[in-house]
């Protein structure tokens, strides 16, 4: 704003606390940019400091660690809050505040609420800059994992305000987008799932299993179980080469695999005989890696 009426930021910010009052073309100037009247906007000045005492300012030096941690680049906060980069870069090097009229939208930027912002950002005063805490439970993976909402939504081909919304739980996420982040985050389906509020799935339902679908449903079983293919491996007396093949239908369980499979993932005795395809996969491995 301050490039735009024409003067520096340490005076513009001395209107701000109406320390000075602008020059007649500087007042003209300054309510052509906030789109006010030249009588509005002078009798601000005239009010004059009601709250001389009241710093409407917060301290700015924890922001670059805070907005880096979050993926969130310069230029983005300077066009998010209609400011210049210079103007941030004062902000986090401390050599102006920032004004609490602008933490709603700032806070809107990075992702977080406005109260969030304000204490991480006091708090940064005394050292290193406190954690922005996330939205939800989602937001916390996320940023466990070491991932800046930008990185996950550019991997989940989704837009930034998808992902907020659905880490801010406005909206419950589609069930690929679920087993992708539970892959990144690297937590149990399950549990991502849960965090997300998407229910159980239908898909593990055996009433519902169709033939042909036990490749799909041996992947999804254990990716919702949080357990790697050597694991299963491991539990089924084989290796994990042989599960990967299960799951890309090369080969399909022996009857003791199969019972194991369904006391691992706790399903009714036969369940998986359903999901069979009608004939057995032609593998010349099948028999070699089979217990």
């Amino acid at each position: 704003m301050a490039e735009r009426v024409g003067v520096t930021t340490a005076c513009l910010l001395r209107w701000e606390r109406r320390q000075r009052t602008p020059s007649p073309e500087a007042m003209a100037a300054l309510a052509s940019v906030l789109r006010l009247s030249v009588q509005q906007t002078a009798a601000f000045f005239v009010e004059g400091p009601e709250h001389p005492g009241v710093d409407d300012t917060l301290p700015g030096r924890g922001l670059r660690t805070l907005r880096r941690n979050l993926g969130v680049p310069t230029r983005r906060i300077a066009d998010a809050l209609g400011v210049t980069v210079r103007t941030v870069y004062h902000w986090e090097k401390g050599g102006t505040r920032l004004p609490v009229r602008l933490l709603a939208p700032l806070a809107e930027c990075l992702g977080t609420k406005p109260d969030d912002l304000v204490e991480a950002l006091r708090e940064s005063t005394g050292g290193a800059p406190a954690p922005l805490r996330p939205n939800g439970e989602l937001a916390r993976l996320r940023q466990r994992a070491g991932y800046s909402q930008v990185q996950v939504a550019a991997l989940l081909d989704v837009s930034r305000t998808t992902l907020r919304g659905w880490e801010r739980g406005e909206v419950v996420p589609p069930w690929q987008a679920i087993r992708l982040m539970a892959s990144f985050y690297r937590v149990p389906l399950a549990a991502l799932a849960a965090l997300a509020k998407a229910g159980t799935p239908s898909f593990l339902d055996p009433g519902t299993w169709l033939p042909g679908e036990l490749p799909e449903l041996l992947r999804v079983l254990r990716q919702w179980n949080g357990l790697t293919q050597a694991q299963v491996g491991e539990h089924c007396g084989t290796s994990s080469a042989t599960v990967r093949g299960w799951e890309r239908a090369r080969q399909r369980p022996q009857p003791s695999q199969q019972r194991r499979l369904e006391c691992l993932y706790h399903l009714p005795p036969d369940s998986l005989t359903h999901a069979y395809a009608a004939s057995p996969p032609i593998s010349g491995h099948a028999n070699r890696d089979a217990c």
